[in-house]
């Protein structure tokens, strides 16, 4: 017979530490209707909950959703008075739903994300404001709604929210920063005014002291930050709009160049499930594939993507990125011939990893 230490043994500690009342009563909700005869300490010790909180949430359950809930005293846990007792559920617009799903499936996304913590604060808002339990089998959507995010770049979350604090109040700090290109540690002091994601990267944008202009602080390289009991008042000229346009990180330092890439039949049915760029022009062909262009003013994501595709796909202009094409597939095709031009054999590729 199935007792409630193997019901609890059956999950995994570290999915339930992070964890929404939504779960948590639907977790013990199971254990009684299974039979389990589930305590406050079971709960407690299941999502590692303080006694308060989880007699809290019994509470909760009886109060908020009136659950026949009675302690059986032989077994000295829970049941219901009424077995046919069932979690009330709520009918939510097509929209909501897909809100509340993608904050459940992103939390699956950061497992181990820095930003773990505060999407993990935002669902409870969202599930704690809901009236009623949403029953919804999560396990089951896979098929319906899917969110894929790539592994987010190492970043201190004490140094994060300390910025953002910074910003706000208008303090002049003290960066020990990480110079990419020199190889070096060097102190900084700025005046810190915006935190912009680009390409899966946080940046700060800041005016540095020492360079007397606006620069663009990568945060993964910020190893400490400290205020300097200064505060600066915020340049009204400043624009973040202008300084995305005009600064080497955003823009590129490039002209925009359009770009035509053309994708055979099997590559262009990805190319039209989204749009790939706000300038695109699309010029599909008879037999299946199509021409796509768009204006851009750095080849670096471009040259990435096209390459994804394999030989599905190339870069019809301009010819500059056409031969940064050329010349990468020219490299990648150099590691698998020897020094003779021959395509190595299985064995002299392992010789050649190992030297």
């Amino acid at each position: 017979m199935r007792t409630k230490k193997d019901a609890a043994q059956s999950t995994t500690s570290s999915s339930k530490k992070s964890s929404t009342v939504i779960e948590r009563l639907r977790w013990f909700h199971k254990q009684v209707v299974s039979g389990f005869y589930p305590t406050e300490k079971d709960l407690a010790e299941e999502f590692g909950l303080t006694a308060a909180a989880a007699k809290k949430d019994v509470e909760f359950l009886t109060v908020a959703y009136g659950a026949p809930l009675a302690v059986d005293p032989s077994r000295k846990g829970y049941f219901y008075t009424n077995p046919g007792y069932t979690l009330p559920s709520v009918r939510l617009a097509e929209g909501e739903l897909v809100a509340v799903l993608a904050a459940e499936m992103l939390k699956k996304a950061f497992p181990t994300s820095p930003f773990r913590p505060q999407i993990d604060s935002a669902f409870e808002k969202i599930a704690s404001g809901l009236s009623d339990i949403i029953t919804v089998d999560l396990d089951s959507l896979d098929n319906v709604l899917q969110i894929e995010v790539e592994a987010s770049p190492p970043l201190d979350m004490s140094i994060f929210s300390f910025l953002i604090g910074a910003i706000r109040h208008h303090d002049t700090v003290m960066l020990k920063y990480f110079s990419g290109q020199k190889a070096y540690v060097t102190d900084k002091v700025v005046d810190p005014y915006h935190l912009v994601n680009f390409k899966d990267n946080w940046y700060l944008v800041a005016y540095c002291h020492e360079k007397q202009e606006f620069r663009d602080f990568l945060c993964a390289r910020v190893l400490s930050a400290e205020k300097t009991g200064r505060t600066h008042a915020a340049d009204p000229a400043f624009s973040i709009e202008r300084h995305r346009r005009e600064s080497l990180l955003f823009g590129g330092g490039e002209r925009p160049v359009r770009v035509v890439a053309e994708f055979d039949k099997f590559a262009s049915h990805w190319i039209r499930l989204k749009t790939i760029h706000p300038t695109q022009e699309i010029t599909e062909r008879s037999d299946g594939s199509l021409e796509i262009s768009f204006s851009v003013t750095s080849y670096e994501n471009i040259l990435r993507w096209i390459l994804s595709f394999g030989e599905h796909a190339r870069i019809l202009a301009p010819f500059e990125l056409q031969d940064k094409v050329r010349r990468s597939v020219e490299r990648m095709n150099a590691l698998y011939k020897d020094p003779g031009g021959r395509f190595l054999a299985p064995d002299a590729r392992q010789r050649r990893r190992k030297q």
